[in-house]
């Protein structure tokens, strides 16, 4: 009797170690806030790098309702070569998605428009609309920066945008592009093809820690993963200006070692936040 009841505790203890590996992150991390004494007052998702998986990209914007996101980010590389059809495509699957979405342009999804001729965003801006948002929620404000051009970066437009919010009081502001402007490990960046869009990336992550932003997020690389800015704004160099840095995983299957993944950011009432990567399965 004592060995079926021990076994009956082992199963029950599997069971449990089972489901606290496909849930234990969200019940994990709302404890220790909850312990720190931390409401939370806003939860969103970020999606990236769809690449024309839009059965990927389905299975995440359900997994980002499933996990109470209010509304989605999109960080671009929607499809392959920019077709329209294929932007087509991927917008449906946002608009079936049921969530409120803000969705920016990757690289990948401006090949089709500069190769008969066109403006680079032409098809996007088409589909999607302006790639460049300013957004406001629950006291947060969170900035979606086109720099998918890899020969002509951030528009002066957008640039001069991107500033005014800026200049705007916040509780917490988050800066979002498609392509880092820094990133401690790799040199697939922003302005890793030309000299002068990697100027604009020197000046793109110095004016973000001298304003002292809450927090950059960015797609494109297929990994996810957390690190600081360098810290250089500052003459000489100052630790106190640097700022929390995420890469958002892939939502494509393909080219994707670290597996298909959106995450998912909480902030607090307290204006901190952390993120998190979810698995798509």
């Amino acid at each position: 009797m004592k060995k079926i009841f021990f076994s009956f505790v082992i199963l029950i203890s599997l069971v449990f170690l089972w489901f606290r590996a496909d849930f234990g992150s969200v019940i994990n991390q709302k404890s220790e806030n909850e312990q720190q004494g931390k409401q939370e007052i806003l939860r969103f998702a970020i999606v990236s790098d769809s690449e024309g998986d839009s059965e990927n990209l389905a299975k995440a914007l359900a997994g980002a309702k499933a996990n109470n996101a209010s509304f989605v980010i999109g960080l671009g590389d929607w499809t392959q070569l920019g077709m329209i059809n294929d932007l087509s495509s991927a917008q449906k699957v946002f608009a079936d998605s049921g969530m409120e979405y803000f969705v920016t342009a990757g690289d990948r999804d401006l090949w089709d428009s500069r190769d008969k001729g066109n403006r680079a965003l032409a098809n996007f801006e088409a589909v999607f609309g302006n790639p460049t948002q300013e957004i406001d929620k629950n006291g947060v404000k969170i900035v979606l920066v086109d720099n998918s051009d890899i020969y002509q970066g951030i528009s002066a437009g957008d640039w001069d945008l991107l500033k005014t919010a800026l200049n705007k009081t916040s509780n917490l502001t988050l800066v979002m592009s498609h392509k880092a402007p820094y990133h401690p490990q790799t040199a697939h960046i922003m302005g890793s093809e030309r000299e002068s869009v990697a100027k604009q990336a020197q000046d793109y992550i110095n004016l973000l820690e001298q304003k002292k932003i809450g927090g950059f997020f960015s797609g494109d690389i297929h990994f996810y993963a957390k690190f600081l800015s360098r810290g250089q704004s500052a003459s000489g160099g100052n630790s106190q200006n640097r700022i929390q840095m995420n890469t958002i995983g892939a939502v494509n299957r393909e080219r994707n070692f670290q597996g298909a993944s959106f995450a998912i950011v909480r902030v607090f009432d307290d204006y901190t936040w952390n993120s998190e990567s979810i698995d798509i399965k």
